[in-house]
């Protein structure tokens, strides 16, 4: 259940934020165009509705490869089962771009013109990778340190109550986290570009043409970028709990 809990956290999470982004991307939406307040809201959503379905169904709702990773370097989880969430994160990375592209399927026919992999990977609005990783590292700290110290006094509650208040924390933190999407591109996530840059590659979405992935900035920034500092952020809350 743990790993099931995995999947759906991260494909509700994925799948609402890319559902967003197809309505702003792509031709005949009822959307069409990007309102920053709107985009907050929408991935705020998202990942407060990922991490309460991922809680409420008993999962630890890591939701980010950064946080297995440091989870297994700092706090015991062991390599067959941190390969096992990734596991679950990658394919609900496929999960969610495979159902935005059939609903979206005449919009992405409709749209012969523009960019299709900025719906599923976040690019920031000017690209320079070595401030970029360190930009991407420092958001996805603070996103996760926020999230972890607030869940932290989450312990004592249980099921429903529980999951309510993990959700809002999420929420809260996209929210507050985004001032950073002209650095970072709102990415702070390796599942919610790079194991989507994957799928993207090789699904037929349609017009997607000869459109490539950036895989130097994916790998550099999304990938190293955010884990680190998903990393860093495990670390220093496990360290803050030992303290309190």
């Amino acid at each position: 259940m743990n790993y099931l809990s995995e999947f759906a956290g991260s494909f509700v999470l994925l799948a609402g934020g890319y559902a967003y982004m197809c309505n702003i991307s792509l031709k005949k939406t009822q959307i069409a165009a990007m309102n920053y307040l709107e985009l907050t809201i929408a991935w705020s959503l998202a990942v407060g509705f990922g991490l309460a379905v991922s809680a409420i169904m008993g999962g630890p709702a890591y939701l980010n490869p950064g946080v297995v990773l440091g989870n297994m370097i700092w706090n015991g989880l062991g390599f067959k089962e941190a390969a096992v969430y990734l596991l679950m994160e990658f394919l609900a990375a496929g999960a969610a771009v495979f159902i935005c592209m059939i609903f979206f399927w005449n919009s992405f026919q409709a749209s012969k013109d523009g960019a299709k992999r900025s719906i599923f990977s976040a690019y920031p609005v000017e690209k320079n990778i070595p401030l970029n990783f360190i930009q991407e590292l420092i958001a996805t700290f603070f996103f996760m340190f926020i999230v972890f110290m607030c869940i932290m006094g989450t312990s004592e509650l249980k099921g429903g109550n529980q999951a309510l208040i993990i959700g809002l924390v999420g929420f809260g933190a996209v929210a507050f986290l985004s001032l950073s999407f002209n650095s970072t591109g709102y990415s702070m996530n390796a599942m919610r570009s790079v194991f989507s840059s994957v799928w993207f590659t090789i699904l037929p979405i349609p017009n997607k043409g000869k459109e490539k992935v950036d895989w130097k900035y994916q790998l550099i920034v999304n990938l190293a970028g955010s884990s680190l500092g998903g990393i860093l952020a495990v670390i220093a809350t496990s360290c803050l709990k030992g303290m309190l």
